[in-house]
């Protein structure tokens, strides 16, 4: 009786998992589409879910870098970075900083258009309170920013050191290592550039001539070396410099942003064949100062100014040394002298 009973149950216990199975079989055939959209749906949820947690945990993740503060932890793809001095840089990369410096924003002609989109927090050196609540996960910051500006950076967050000594190249294949960015299309490009614009610039000038560019300044005047307008005309375009400044260059080991001031008495040494003016007219006084240069007799017997071989260019376009000024120079240079030729 035990066995029989035993079976009984277990007959029953098969009957009901049958009715089960059947009942979930028959739901699914009759729900299959909605079933179907469900299952899709979980998947696309689960693939958005899947991406943002991708990209949360690369903005998270970290890399060490080495500058000349020593090595540090930064984002590997840092999504809020803050600039000083990098911002041409940046934006050359693809990578808009969300906040940077007057000095350099505001004052830069090809950089009219990034000022509305970049933040401003003050001028130099940074107001802290700004820069805190802009709340960037990376600082870019040149070398020549003082140390106890860095320390304060720190604070708020890790502060990379590009050498801004470098040239223009070596800086913005610097700064690409920080962020992950490559550097190379754009120098390619303007290298090729650079090179057209040289060989339309030898079919204007000599390669005995020689050119200066020279600032004038509420008392005095520099001569351009291997920064800014010169780093365009001799180094790109391959000008000629006189010889006394090329001296200067030959002994800094290739690196002079501008020559001592000169006074007005030393206008017999600047024996170009062609100069470039550039009066700063941020500067009070450099204006009248250029006058006043004009009227000297030591000004009317220079080789270049007998010859009509003076150009005046503006300060807001000739005066910065980045990427895009310099990128633009090399149009502009040469459209100087070709419309000089065509006189």
């Amino acid at each position: 009786m035990k066995r029989r009973g035993t079976y009984s149950i277990m007959s029953a216990a098969m009957i009901l998992l049958l009715v089960f199975i059947m009942a979930g079989c028959g739901t699914q055939a009759d729900s299959g589409s909605s079933t179907g959209s469900q299952t899709a749906s979980s998947s696309t949820d689960a693939g958005t879910a899947s991406q943002e947690e991708t990209a949360s945990a690369s903005a998270s993740q970290t890399k060490s870098f080495t500058d000349s503060n020593g090595t540090k932890e930064i984002p590997v793809e840092a999504q809020r970075v803050f600039s000083i001095s990098a911002t041409t840089q940046l934006l050359a990369l693809g990578i808009t900083p969300v906040g940077g410096l007057q000095y350099e924003i505001d004052q830069d002609y090809y950089l009219k258009n990034a000022a509305s989109e970049v933040e401003i927090a003050g001028d130099y050196p940074p107001n802290m309170e700004a820069v805190t609540a802009l709340q960037p996960d990376l600082i870019i910051a040149s070398s020549f920013v003082e140390s106890d500006v860095i320390e304060q950076l720190e604070k708020i967050a890790p502060t990379v050191i590009y050498p801004w000594e470098d040239n223009l190249y070596d800086q913005l294949r610097y700064i690409g290592d920080i962020v992950g960015k490559k550097a190379e299309e754009w120098i390619t490009k303007h290298e090729a550039k650079a090179a057209e614009r040289k060989a339309e610039m030898s079919n204007l000038v000599g390669a005995d001539q020689t050119v200066a560019a020279v600032e004038i300044f509420k008392d005095s005047f520099q001569v351009a070396g291997t920064r800014n307008m010169g780093f365009v005309l001799h180094d790109l375009l391959g000008l000629k410099r006189m010889a006394w400044v090329q001296e200067e260059v030959d002994k800094s080991d290739g690196f002079v942003v501008y020559t001592e001031p000169q006074s007005l008495e030393k206008l017999p040494e600047i024996t170009a064949d062609y100069l470039i003016i550039k009066v700063n007219d941020t500067q009070p006084g450099s204006t009248e100062f250029y006058e006043k240069m004009q009227e000297s007799s030591l000004w009317k017997n220079l080789p270049a100014v007998k010859n009509g071989n003076v150009f005046i260019v503006p300060h807001d376009k000739w005066w910065s040394y980045t990427l895009f000024s310099t990128d633009a120079l090399l149009d502009e240079a040469v459209e100087l002298f070709k419309k000089h030729n065509q006189k």
